[in-house]
């Protein structure tokens, strides 16, 4: 098989440079015309087509580059800005989302998108894409200033990034608009501003250097690393049914199948950033009956009392979020290292179930807590804390997360509404 270029391609390109532009495609349509798989000479019309504005010429040429090579997305994402230009942004957005779903790293796939969505009138889609665009731009090193933005797109990436601050915010505002409609704008002060700490508009940050949320600060809340168990009004059922938890929790103890990592670890993947000690291999284990929101229905089947108690209380629910409910089981030799929660709008509140010699909880310069069995105990995990088992044995509790008791019915409902609208707005 013959491999060699046509010679009539090194000929047109010359022309075109030349600004012969009629001989320049004559020569692409005569190699194209012997060898209908010619795809440089395809692609060079379409560009030729598209500097003249001949949109429907540009898009059949375009579209027989695809035909060659349906797996070429820089003509994929050229065809999709021809088509905006004939008026027809509905194929547009279909061509892009098609590729995108196969290459989802192409950021200027994602602002092209976002752009046509704009033309459909798909303000909260396009609002999506701009934010994936920029998300993965700037998580490849580019668009995050002048320097690493090519200067053909500069006023472009900014005017992009710009547009999706302000979109961003007042989605984020109007999320809690209808508690601030029943409740008053009032009511909802210390969320407002959580909102303006948030995007960076003010800042929130916590007076205790100890206390840094990852996530999101309520400011205005009573600040202390440890509050009374007995805040929360259903704490005194929960402790009243340890001994039926203990029994269930070391009923399942005995098999190690029965647990999970607690940091999704594979098996014998250690992160010692998070979990080390003096064990061969530590560990922090957990059976979960709800994480991130999620009722893990097996596990309450295998604990019928537990499962019943928990859900006779009342939980702290946010979508994708919480509760977040489990025995949590950390291994003989095994320390939890230093680390801080997401939010102060959640608190930590620990039953415990089994606690052998020489385990504790310690908030760094708050001081240790050493667990007593049915003792309830909560903390904010928002200060920097870590804990320890330095026992042969394994020490259980019942963790699960629960509202800050300081925050009103209406905030409740509020934050729940402000963090559902972050997770579905900035999700990549």
């Amino acid at each position: 098989m013959n491999l060699a270029p046509d010679p009539r391609l090194a000929q047109a390109h010359a022309r075109v440079r030349r600004g012969e532009v009629l001989q320049a495609e004559l020569l692409y349509l005569a190699v194209l015309h012997d060898d209908p798989h010619a795809a440089e000479s395809a692609r060079a019309l379409a560009m030729l087509a598209s500097q003249r504005e001949d949109w429907p010429r540009a898009c059949d040429f375009y579209q027989t580059v695809l035909r060659i090579d349906p797996a070429d997305s820089t003509a994929v994402l050229e065809l999709a800005q021809v088509l905006c230009q004939l008026q027809r942004p509905g194929p547009a957005a279909t061509l892009l989302r098609q590729e995108l779903q196969k290459r989802p790293g192409q950021h200027m796939g994602w602002l092209l998108l976002a752009e046509t969505l704009d033309l459909l009138g798909d303000t909260f889609a396009a609002s999506k894409a701009r934010m994936q665009a920029v998300t993965r731009a700037q998580k490849a090193g580019v668009w995050t200033d002048v320097s690493n933005t090519h200067p053909a797109i500069v006023d472009r990436v900014l005017a992009t990034i710009g547009k999706l601050r302000q979109e961003r915010r007042e989605y984020l505002m109007q999320s809690f608009e209808s508690e601030r409609r029943e409740f008053g704008a009032s009511a909802l002060v210390r969320v407002e501003r959580a909102l303006l700490g948030y995007l960076g508009e003010v800042d929130t940050t916590p007076p205790d250097v100890r206390q840094r949320p990852k996530f999101l600060y309520i400011p205005g809340l009573p600040d202390m690393p440890y509050h009374d168990p007995l805040l929360q009004p259903w704490a005194p059922a929960l402790a009243a049914g340890w001994h039926d938890l203990r029994d269930e929790a070391m009923s399942l103890l005995g098999d190690d199948q029965n647990f999970e990592s607690f940091l999704g670890l594979k098996p014998g993947e250690i992160r010692p950033e998070y979990v080390g000690g003096s064990a061969p291999n530590p560990a922090w284990d957990a059976l979960f009956f709800y994480r991130h929101g999620e009722r893990y229905n097996a596990n309450h089947a295998r604990c019928p009392k537990t499962s019943s108690l928990i859900d006779s209380i009342t939980l702290c629910r946010v979508d994708n979020q919480a509760p977040e409910v489990c025995f949590s089981i950390l291994r003989p030799g095994s320390t939890i290292m230093p680390h801080h929660g997401v939010t102060n709008s959640r608190l930590v509140m620990h039953l415990p179930l089994v606690v052998p010699p020489d385990c504790a909880l310690n908030i760094v310069g708050a001081g240790e807590h050493r667990w007593r069995e049915g003792e309830l105990m909560m903390f904010d995990d928002t200060y920097q804390h870590e804990a320890w088992n330095l026992s042969d044995q394994s020490r259980v509790i019942l963790l699960m997360d629960c509202w800050n008791p300081y925050l009103d019915a209406a905030e409740r409902q509020a934050i729940r509404q402000l963090v559902e609208a972050i997770d579905r707005f900035d999700e990549v």
